[in-house]
């Protein structure tokens, strides 16, 4: 690979890190329209249990669900990265979130796993699949609930476990394997 493409590389690399900030900031200060535009126009974002497309669904999305806590807290820990093609790329992000109201503080601990795609010169979520470690109030992590196999225990849904760790590899291929 010649020194230009490298460095272009590394300039991609700080791109969709910045994306991955200003997604969480923006969430954060409940601007979803704008969130919405970080995803390409047939943008998808997944859970287990629901997937959303478009810039128009996925900001009504995240307004629906954001709807009942008055603080969030999104913070993208580390993120691990490979390119599929020039304006392609496929991503693992670690992150936490913590979100509350006036009845309780729930913690959780997310994995994403994204797929990026430069659009008019501007990287953007092509698709973006949240996983989940542990979700739970905090008085269930204080008691010890993160360490059992039950770690989904978010207040008025069903307690179950939690995606992660993914030892069985139901969602692989986003990262590169040595």
């Amino acid at each position: 690979m010649m020194l230009e493409d490298r460095v272009r590389r590394l300039e991609d690399r700080f791109e969709i890190n910045d994306l991955l900030v200003t997604y969480a900031v923006l969430l954060d200060d409940r601007q979803f329209e704008s969130v919405g535009r970080l995803f390409t126009e047939d943008g998808v974002f997944a859970s287990p249990n629901s997937t959303t497309r478009g810039r128009m669904a996925i900001a009504a999305n995240f307004e629906a669900k954001h709807a009942p806590f008055t603080m969030t807290l999104h913070d993208p820990h580390a993120s691990s990265c490979f390119f599929t093609g020039p304006d392609d790329a496929r991503g693992t992000v670690l992150g936490y979130a913590e979100l509350a109201n006036e009845e309780h503080t729930i913690i959780t601990n997310i994995r994403y796993q994204d797929d990026y795609r430069r659009e008019a010169g501007v990287w953007r979520f092509a698709r973006r699949h949240v996983l989940s470690v542990y979700g739970m109030t905090l008085e269930d992590f204080v008691s010890g609930q993160a360490g059992g196999i039950e770690r989904k225990r978010w207040p008025a849904r069903p307690v179950g476990p939690a995606e992660c760790p993914d030892v069985d590899q139901r969602f692989p291929g986003y990262l590169k394997q040595p």
